[in-house]
């Protein structure tokens, strides 16, 4: 019996002592997002630490603009899973007592699309310190990720030669997977290998706009975006262009919409691929392909799926409430 209590006692004091760490670790990752220094992680705070990353990783010659893009690209993605995942009350932002949160919780490892967010960026840190384009990652390479991270290289797990478990002199890509539980609110590092993450279906929506609406429809999916990141995104021409290149949204791009995009979005909803369509129309302006969108908004009143066509209608869409709850 006292053999039982005592073993009762070295469990609950380890599960205590691993609840401190994680809660520790867990702040130390908030402040190395939070940028400004304003306890709140915004799109701006992780643009900052991209742009950190960038001009740590530099060497004599600058990052490529591949690279540079990769990485600019990856933790604009990781944004919209944080704030996806994190961001309970939809202000845009996430406040610290969000972020630990959700860490508690676990809900950044049970969320297939953050675990690929991740991967993405660690792919493209792995890529931007491989100078020689080999696979292989230098000694002096590597030690410059703590300058561009913030991390400190006497933490424990972090040291080349900790990770370097062949005693190669050089680590492989995927040996650098193991800085994720450094770099992420993760706590199962199980899932690191890509073949172990599973597929996840994801409705897909349509962004569509009139020339004139453009700036309108990037201002919103800007502020929506984490309400849209459970989606998979189909867009025609510049619209696709400027979603992937402003925001670092995934997009299935298509045809512009006089070259036959929305005959395209059409297709895909007969096929079941697109279940929502926003379109910022422009009613007070005339349109060469009117037939178009007409069909378009036909065909997806016959299909029975949602059509917004304005930012309210689209708010309601994406996150679900109704007129009543506001």
């Amino acid at each position: 019996m006292i053999s039982a209590q005592v073993d009762d006692r070295i469990i609950i004091k380890e599960l205590i002592l691993d609840y401190q760490a994680r809660a520790q670790r867990a702040h130390a990752l908030f402040d190395l997002y939070d940028v400004d220094r304003d306890r709140h992680i915004t799109r701006s705070d992780l643009r900052a630490y991209s742009d950190r990353m960038i001009a740590g990783l530099r060497t004599d010659e600058d990052l490529t603009h591949d690279h540079s893009h990769a990485l600019r690209t990856a933790f604009s993605h990781l944004w919209i899973q944080l704030a996806a995942v994190s961001d309970t009350d939809h202000d845009g932002s996430i406040g610290q007592q969000e972020f630990i949160a959700a860490t508690d919780r676990g809900a950044f490892d049970a969320d297939p699309r953050f675990r690929r967010a991740v991967l993405e960026a660690l792919d493209a840190i792995a890529d931007a310190l491989d100078v020689e384009g080999d696979g292989y990652i230098a000694r002096a390479d590597y030690a410059r990720l703590f300058d561009a991270s913030g991390l400190d290289p006497h933490e424990h797990g972090l040291s080349f030669d900790e990770l370097d478990t062949e005693r190669a002199g050089f680590l492989h890509h995927e040996q650098l997977r193991a800085l994720a539980l450094h770099l992420f609110p993760l706590a199962d590092p199980s899932w690191l290998d890509p073949a172990s993450a599973p597929v996840v279906e994801r409705h897909g929506i349509a962004l569509v706009a009139h020339d004139t609406r453009k700036p309108d429809l990037i201002a919103w999916a800007a502020d929506r975006s984490a309400d849209l990141a459970p989606y998979r995104i189909f867009a025609t021409g510049t619209t696709g262009s400027l979603l992937a290149d402003k925001l670092g949204l995934e997009v299935t791009a298509l045809h512009s919409g006089p070259l036959g995009g929305d005959q395209q979005i059409g297709s895909r909803i007969t096929e079941g691929e697109i279940h929502a369509v926003i379109f910022f129309w422009d009613p007070l302006t005339a349109h060469p392909h009117g037939d178009d969108v007409r069909a378009l908004v036909r065909l997806s009143t016959l299909a029975n799926i949602p059509i917004a066509l304005n930012a309210a209608s689209a708010d309601l869409l994406v996150t679900g409430r109704t007129l009543a709850t506001g």
